[in-house]
């Protein structure tokens, strides 16, 4: 995925867990480091779930998912197509950004990740993505607000959102 990084000048780039496939998989995001092992997220992911730009993590053991030491504010929020073309990537782009004060952060062929903050309200969110939804035929959803990510029929919200 190629992300957007804005007046970031010292940034790194980190390897976060994803998945064990016939190893582990990862991915490769933007960040500042605060410490050993802890960095600041400049940019939602893609593949990794449970994370959004801003998220303060914790990355030391590299065989299992980060861990979120403080939430960064943002909604992460992925698009999933075969192809998403420029103009409608563009439009998209300009929509969120106008809409809800969101960035676009990655792209990679028909995939998008997106930040949004919290205070958005989630309300008005699902209003300009189902709206996308219904002009594009592009699915959406939120990667970073189950308890248990990694169980898909576990639907039990973290409300982190709630203190932001």
């Amino acid at each position: 995925m190629r992300y957007f990084v804005e007046d970031k000048e010292d940034f790194c780039v980190i390897k976060v867990f994803v998945s064990k496939r016939k190893g582990p998989v990862y991915e490769e995001l933007p960040a500042l480091q605060k410490g050993e092992h802890v960095y600041e997220l400049l940019s939602s992911p893609g593949l990794a779930l449970n994370l959004a730009k801003g998220d303060l993590i914790n990355i030391e053991d590299p065989g299992s998912p980060a861990v979120v030491i403080r939430r960064g504010g943002n909604f992460c929020i992925n698009l999933y197509a075969e192809h998403i073309d420029a103009d409608t990537i563009s439009m998209l782009e300009a929509e969120v950004n106008s809409s809800l004060g969101g960035t676009l952060d990655g792209v990679y062929r028909g995939n998008l990740a997106f930040s949004v903050p919290a205070r958005s309200g989630r309300d008005r969110i699902r209003e300009v993505f189902n709206k996308l939804k219904e002009e594009a035929g592009i699915e959406w959803y939120y990667s970073n607000i189950y308890k248990n990510f990694n169980d898909l029929d576990d639907d039990t919200l973290l409300d982190w959102w709630l203190d932001s």
